[in-house]
C-alpha cells in the first residue's frame, strides 16, 4: 500500500538593507507611501555642539518607526533655500513652525534644538501642524564634551513621540496556483485563495500553511522585513501526481523535504514550491 505524507517545507527568509535603502530614498524624494509625514529640522542657539544631530535623529526615526521622515535634504528640496532662515526666524514658535510644516505637507514637525547655558541643552519638540501647538517636549542637559549615542537618542524620541509611531509593518501577499486553497498564518485562518495582501507587524517571522483537499499541503516560515512586501506563491501538487508518493520517497521523507526546499529557493519547478519575492512598498 502506498504511503502518502504531507510535504513540509521551511523557508527562512531574511531581508536586510534592500527595503531600508528604498525607504530612505523614497522619503528623501517626498514619497512616503501614504504614511504620516514628519519633518525633522534643527535649530541652534549659538552652539556648535553635536553637529548633524538632526540628521542622526532622522536616520534613527527612519530605522525605528513607521513614519515617513522628511530629513534636512528632503525638506530643502521641498521648501527651498530659505528653509533654515525661516526656521531660525520662527525661534521655536509653534504657530510659525506649523506654517512651515504646512508648506512641507507634513503632519508633524520635530524640531531638534541645541543651545548652551554652561551645559549643552538638547531639546526635542513635536509640533502638531494642524493644531499649531507643541504636542510634546523633551529637554536634556548634557556635558559640553558629551553627546548621546543612538540608543540614548532613541530613548528621548520615545518620550516625545507616541508609542504607536514605533510600531512597524510589512505586507504579506500569499497566493497559490489553486483557487479556493485555505490559508493559515500560525493558528489563525485568513481565508481562501485568491487572498488580498495582509498588513502584518514587522520585522517578524510568520508560519504559513496553504491547504486544499486532494492536494499536497504547503508549509513555509517567512521573515517579513519592515516596509516591504513579501510575496509567497504556493504551488500545490495533486496527490495522485506527486512524485514523492512512491514508497522510496516516503522512506526518505527527511531528504525529500530538504530537496524541495532547496529547489524552491533556486526557483525550480517542484511540488509545494514557494516563489518568494521581497520588494519595498509601492
Amino acid at each position: 500500500m502506498t504511503t502518502v505524507r504531507r510535504a513540509r517545507m521551511t523557508l527562512v527568509l531574511a531581508a536586510a538593507a534592500t527595503a531600508t535603502g528604498a525607504r530612505v530614498a523614497a522619503a528623501a524624494a517626498g514619497d512616503t507611501d501614504g504614511k504620516r509625514r514628519v519633518a525633522v529640522l534643527e535649530f541652534r542657539g549659538g552652539s556648535e555642539a553635536m553637529p548633524e544631530i538632526a540628521t542622526r535623529v532622522a536616520r534613527i526615526l527612519q530605522d525605528k518607526t513607521s513614519l515617513g521622515i522628511l530629513d534636512r535634504d528632503g525638506a530643502h528640496a521641498a521648501y527651498g533655500l530659505a528653509l533654515e532662515r525661516d526656521v531660525s526666524q520662527c525661534a521655536a514658535d509653534p504657530e510659525c513652525l506649523a506654517g512651515i510644516g504646512r508648506r512641507l505637507a507634513v503632519d508633524k514637525f520635530l524640531l531638534v534644538g541645541v543651545s548652551e547655558f554652561g551645559d549643552v541643552i538638547l531639546t526635542l519638540q513635536r509640533i502638531d501642524v494642524r493644531g499649531r501647538a507643541v504636542a510634546a517636549r523633551v529637554a536634556e542637559a548634557l556635558a559640553p564634551a558629551g553627546a548621546p549615542d543612538d540608543e540614548q537618542v532613541l530613548v528621548y524620541l520615545k518620550r516625545v513621540l507616541p508609542a504607536s509611531d514605533f510600531l512597524r509593518y510589512g505586507m504579506l501577499h500569499i497566493d497559490s496556483d489553486r483557487a479556493g486553497a485555505v490559508v493559515r498564518i500560525g493558528e489563525r485562518g485568513r481565508g481562501q485563495t485568491p487572498l488580498a495582501p495582509l498588513r502584518v507587524r514587522a520585522p517578524a517571522r510568520y508560519d504559513i500553511a496553504v491547504d486544499k483537499k486532494g492536494f499536497i499541503g504547503f508549509r513555509a516560515s517567512v521573515e517579513v522585513p519592515p516596509d516591504a512586501v513579501v510575496h509567497v506563491r504556493a504551488r500545490l501538487a495533486a496527490r495522485r501526481d506527486a512524485w514523492y508518493e512512491t514508497w522510496w520517497a516516503a522512506t526518505i521523507a527527511g531528504t525529500v523535504v530538504v530537496a524541495v526546499a532547496a529547489l524552491a529557493i533556486a526557483g525550480d519547478d517542484a511540488p509545494a514550491e514557494a516563489a518568494i519575492v521581497i520588494r519595498p512598498f509601492r
